[in-house]
C-alpha cells in the first residue's frame, strides 16, 4: 500500500475553491483541485473581483470601522438563525485577507468611497469595506493562468480608475490596450490568476476538464469519482458554484421571471446533487444574487448565451426602466439585488415587471456606455430606436400612453432635482454611481432628446444561493445537524446563509473566500 497520503480534493476553481485549496496546502495537506471546464476561475473570473470585508485594517480608509459596527449593519439583513455564520465571517475575514496577501501575489486596494448597499442602516459604511486590487502581471505567473476565463467586453481597469474617468471618452485607452498586450489584468481575472499562482506555489495540483461526479462515504468521505476514475481522498471540498445553468432546478426554485445568468456555464448544480446524495440538509434554494441583465445577440460564453450585467448604467442620468405598461417600478440606481427583486415581484396576475425595458435618449448615448453598444457609433440593430417616445413604445410593445406619461413625469422630476416616486439619487449609494457633473442630483437627467432608444432588461442572477447547510468551518450537515465527515461546501455550492440580503459590493466573494479559508484549514486539522 502506498505511503503517500490521500489528497484533499477541491472541486471548482473559483475564488472560494482556490482559497480553500491554498489554505489546506499551506497547512501541509496534499491537495488536488479539479475543474470541470477547460477554463479556470468559474464565476469569480467573470466578476469585478472586489472583496467586501468589514474592519479589514487595511490602509486607505477615510473613516474608522469596527466589527461592532459591521455586526450592527448586518443584524436584520442576514437571517438570525445563522448568526454564528455571521460571527465567523466577521472574526475571520481580515485573517483571510492577510493569508491571501501572504501566500499569493494579490494585493488588495481599499475603495475609500464605495458605499455599502444600504447606507442608511445603522452601522453602514460609505467606504473602506470594499477592496479592489492593484493591477496584476499575469506574465510573471504560472502558465496555468493563461486558462483563466475572460468575460465579454473585458477592460483591465481598476475601480479607482473608473471613479476618475467614468465616461468612455475619458478612458485612458492607450493604457488599457498596453495592459492587454503586456498581460496586466484587474478584476476577477486578476484575482483568480493570483490565487492560481499562490495555489501552484503551495503545491496544489490543478486539473482542468475534470468533473467531480460523486463521493464515497463509509461512513466518512473516503473516495471521489472524477469522470470514470475513482480515487481515494482524505476529504472533499465542494466549490462547484450554484445551479444557475440547470433549467429544471431554476424552474423548481426561482421566480418565474428569472431568465438570465452571468454565472459560469459549468454551474449546473453538481455540488448540490452530490451533497444531497450524502444526506445533506439544504437551505436558501429559492434565493440568488439577483441582477438585471442584457443579452447582446451573438455573444456567447463557451457555447452558452452571454448575458451582461447592468450596474453602472442604471445610475446614469437620461434613462429609466419601465414595465410593459410603460410605468417605472423601482429606483433604477439602487443596488442590483434590489432591482432584481422588483423585477420578479409577483401578484395575482403574474410578474407585472417582466418584461422590463431600459428607455434612454441620444444624450445618454453620447455620454454613457451600454454593454454591447459601441460608444459614439450608431446603435446596433438589436437596440430599438425611434424619433418619438410614442413611436418607440409601438416598436417595443409598451403601452404608448403609459410610456408618454411616465417620460413626461420623469422629465418634470428632473427639472426639480428630486424623484418623488422612487427617490432615485437620495442615497449615498445611488449618487456614487451617478454623474458628478449633473447638478443638483447626479442620477437625474431628462429623457427628452431624440432619437429615443430602448433595450430589453432581463431578470437574472450572478449566482444562485441554495445548497447544503454547513457549519462555520464549511462542513456539510445533515437535517439532524450531524456533520457529514469529510465533506465540505463553500461559496455558492453551499447554502449561502445570507438569505435574500446583499449587503455590499464584493460581499459574495468576501464571504465565499472567508469560508473557503476556514474549510481549507479545517480539512488539514481534521475538523
Amino acid at each position: 500500500m502506498s505511503s503517500v497520503p490521500a489528497p484533499v480534493l477541491v472541486a471548482g476553481s473559483g475564488a472560494s475553491g482556490l482559497v480553500a485549496a491554498l489554505a489546506a496546502a499551506a497547512g501541509g495537506a496534499r491537495v488536488l483541485l479539479v475543474e470541470r471546464s477547460a477554463l479556470l476561475g468559474g464565476t469569480s473570473a467573470l466578476s469585478g473581483g472586489r472583496v467586501w470585508v468589514p474592519a479589514n485594517g487595511l490602509p486607505g480608509r477615510t473613516e474608522p470601522d469596527s466589527v461592532d459596527a459591521a455586526r450592527t449593519y448586518l443584524r436584520g439583513l442576514f437571517p438570525g438563525r445563522y448568526e454564528h455564520m455571521t460571527e465567523a465571517f466577521l472574526a475571520n475575514g481580515p485573517e483571510m485577507l492577510r493569508f491571501v496577501a501572504q501566500h499569493t501575489p494579490h494585493r488588495f486596494a481599499v475603495c475609500p468611497s464605495y458605499p455599502d448597499y444600504h447606507p442608511s442602516r445603522p452601522g453602514a459604511a460609505v467606504g473602506g469595506r470594499c477592496l479592489d486590487m492593484e493591477p496584476a502581471d499575469l506574465a510573471a505567473m504560472t502558465p496555468l493562468v493563461k486558462n483563466v476565463r475572460m468575460p465579454a467586453g473585458y477592460l483591465p481597469m481598476t475601480q479607482a480608475e473608473w471613479e476618475r474617468w467614468r465616461y468612455p471618452d475619458r478612458f485612458d485607452t492607450d493604457l488599457l490596450r498596453q495592459r492587454e498586450r503586456d498581460g496586466i489584468r484587474t478584476n476577477g481575472v486578476a484575482l483568480v490568476a493570483a490565487l492560481v499562482e499562490g495555489a501552484v506555489r503551495a503545491g496544489v495540483t490543478i486539473r482542468t476538464s475534470s468533473r467531480l461526479t460523486g463521493v464515497t462515504l463509509d461512513p466518512v468521505v473516503s473516495a471521489a469519482t472524477i469522470g470514470n476514475e475513482t480515487i481515494p481522498v482524505a476529504a472533499v471540498i465542494l466549490a462547484t458554484g450554484g445551479f444557475d445553468w440547470d433549467e429544471n432546478l431554476r424552474r423548481s426554485w426561482h421566480p418565474a421571471a428569472q431568465r438570465a445568468t452571468g454565472a459560469s456555464p459549468g454551474n449546473t448544480g453538481d455540488g448540490l446533487r452530490i451533497a444531497c446524495r450524502a444526506g445533506a440538509a439544504t437551505d436558501n434554494l429559492d434565493q440568488g444574487w439577483w441582477m438585471p441583465m442584457l443579452a447582446v445577440p451573438g455573444e456567447e460564453l463557451e457555447g452558452k448565451p452571454c448575458y451582461r450585467s447592468l450596474i453602472r448604467e442604471r445610475a446614469a442620468p437620461r434613462q429609466i426602466m419601465v414595465n410593459q405598461a410603460g410605468r417605472r417600478f423601482v429606483d433604477e440606481a439602487s443596488p442590483y439585488n434590489d432591482v432584481g427583486k422588483a423585477m420578479h415581484r409577483g401578484d395575482d396576475g403574474g410578474c407585472p415587471n417582466d418584461p422590463a425595458y431600459m428607455v434612454f435618449d441620444s444624450g445618454f448615448v453620447r455620454r454613457y456606455p451600454l454593454p454591447g453598444m459601441p460608444f459614439g457609433g450608431p446603435a446596433p440593430d438589436w437596440v430599438w430606436c425611434a424619433g418619438s417616445v410614442r413611436e418607440l413604445a409601438g416598436r417595443v410593445g409598451v403601452h404608448p400612453d403609459g410610456l408618454e406619461r411616465t417620460v413626461s413625469a420623469w422629465n418634470k422630476a428632473c427639472a426639480t432635482g428630486h424623484d418623488d416616486d422612487f427617490g432615485r439619487g437620495d442615497s449615498v449609494y445611488d449618487r456614487y454611481g451617478g454623474d458628478p457633473a449633473v447638478k443638483p442630483n447626479p442620477n437625474l437627467g431628462p429623457v427628452d432628446t431624440p432619437p429615443f432608444y430602448a433595450v430589453r432588461v432581463l431578470a437574472g442572477t450572478i449566482g444562485t444561493k441554495g445548497g447544503p447547510v454547513t457549519d462555520a468551518s464549511g462542513q456539510v450537515l445533515t437535517s439532524s445537524g450531524d456533520p457529514v465527515r469529510g465533506l465540505y461546501a463553500v461559496g455558492n455550492a453551499a447554502a449561502f446563509w445570507t438569505g435574500d440580503a446583499y449587503p455590499a459590493p464584493g460581499a459574495t466573494l468576501g464571504i465565499a473566500m472567508t469560508f473557503g479559508y476556514l474549510a481549507g484549514r479545517a480539512v488539514f486539522s481534521g475538523g
